[in-house]
């Protein structure tokens, strides 16, 4: 057996960087590359839903208006939460670019409480961690769901 001499200076980070994170492999010290988790999207979108199945299976679909007295900024996005989601050890977290759906099966939002998913994994608030961009689109992380604007009718 090998051994190799350690820094004493690396040792203590290594130490003092081992906080738990949903981020499988990473610690919250050490993972400067990911981005800050936001929320607060339910109060900017009037319509939001999580598909339950087809290919589009786990993406949130939010139609969201930054500017409610102007109907004409109202925009509808599409964000893939496998992006947003990990399953880790069976329980449905955050993790960036954490895959979640690729495990985690049966999600449907609740009734009533849309924001809550309730996967077989676990569940989750997604206005934890969803935001709405300044261009009106859902968001996770740094990572903007497709948009498009909606056509305003009189």
């Amino acid at each position: 057996m090998r051994t190799f001499a350690t820094p004493l200076a690396t040792l203590t980070l290594l130490a003092t960087s081992t906080t738990a994170s949903p981020i499988v492999g990473m610690s919250r010290n050490l993972s400067p590359r990911v981005p800050a988790l936001r929320g607060g999207f339910t109060e900017n979108c009037d319509f939001y839903q999580v598909t339950n199945h087809g290919e589009a299976y786990g993406h949130l679909q939010a139609t969201c208006n930054l500017d409610p007295s102007n109907p004409d900024t109202e925009v509808a996005s599409t964000l893939d939460l496998s992006l947003c989601l990990g399953n880790y050890n069976d329980n449905l977290a955050w993790g960036y670019m954490g895959g979640a759906f690729a495990s985690c099966m049966g999600c449907t939002s609740r009734m009533f409480q849309t924001q809550y998913l309730d996967c077989d994994c676990g569940s989750v608030n997604l206005n934890d961690g969803i935001y709405v961009t300044a261009s009106g689109a859902v968001a996770c992380y740094d990572q903007v769901g497709s948009s498009y604007a909606v056509p305003y009718m009189e």
